[in-house]
């Protein structure tokens, strides 16, 4: 596949996975709003280049989120069409933070192995997965009602891993939603008390030869922290090696 249609895929694979409660296409920038809850559902992704003025947009934009209660923040991605950075500059936004990459694999073959089965995975979100994954990222009653949220809000197929201690316990969870052929992995976390097991590796195992046998992807991305040395080792052994994109963020201040 030519690499900037891989990238456009990839890139709706991402928002599709990660759906906002409420979105705004504006002038080829889409809005995102979902109670403030993690910045990818709550900001704005330049998708097509614009036709209005930049900098009277980008006060349209703020007006809206205000009306929400919320700060407006740019996801700014090396796909982005716009250039956005002197306007927000001038209007006092901070610096980017928090790169993110985003990486891509194709699915062909299985990965099996000594990790195949060792996570179970159901098409739906139960209660027990929601509450672990709630508990692993500390997440306060506003925010697990707003992820609750979003997880309901996902509208294409979706399945979700758990990988169980030998006592039964949750000891790491992800989550993969499929569109267009790709599956988009999202919320790979570890409860601390058992990390360094392998129990990611089989959540994401897991997600994985779901998406490839039974929803029918033939490749899969995820995003990942720049920085984040030990993730990036994860997701490279297990074959995410070609990168399609980054992005991070700029907050109004």
């Amino acid at each position: 596949m030519p690499a900037p249609l891989l990238a456009r895929r990839v890139e709706e694979a991402c928002l599709a996975g990660w759906p906002a409660l409420t979105e705004i296409l504006f002038d080829g920038w889409l809005l995102r709003f979902s109670r403030g809850h993690t910045r990818r559902a709550n900001s704005i992704s330049l998708l097509a280049p614009s036709t209005e003025d930049i900098a009277g947009k980008v006060g349209r934009c703020e007006a809206l989120y205000a009306r929400q209660g919320l700060p407006t923040i740019f996801r700014l991605s090396t796909l982005g069409t716009d250039p956005v950075d002197a306007v927000l500059d001038e209007r006092g936004y901070g610096p980017r933070e928090d790169e993110a990459v985003v990486l891509h694999r194709d699915l062909a073959p299985a990965i099996g192995g000594s990790d195949a089965g060792r996570a179970r995975i159901e098409e739906g979100p139960s209660r027990a997965w929601l509450d672990a994954l709630a508990r692993i990222q500390g997440l306060g009653d506003d925010a697990k009602a707003a992820n609750d949220a979003i997880f309901a809000a996902i509208a294409v197929p979706a399945g979700f891993a758990a990988s169980l201690s030998a006592h039964g316990d949750i000891a790491a969870v992800a989550f993969g939603a499929v569109h267009r052929g790709i599956v988009c992995i999202n919320a790979v976390a570890t409860d601390p008390a058992f990390r360094r097991r392998g129990h990611a590796r089989a959540a994401v195992v897991a997600i994985l030869d779901w998406a490839r046998s039974t929803a029918g992807a033939g490749g899969a991305c995820l995003p990942v922290m720049a920085g984040n040395d030990a993730a990036r080792g994860l997701y490279e052994a297990l074959g995410f090696r070609t990168e399609v994109s980054r992005y991070a963020y700029r907050r109004q201040r």
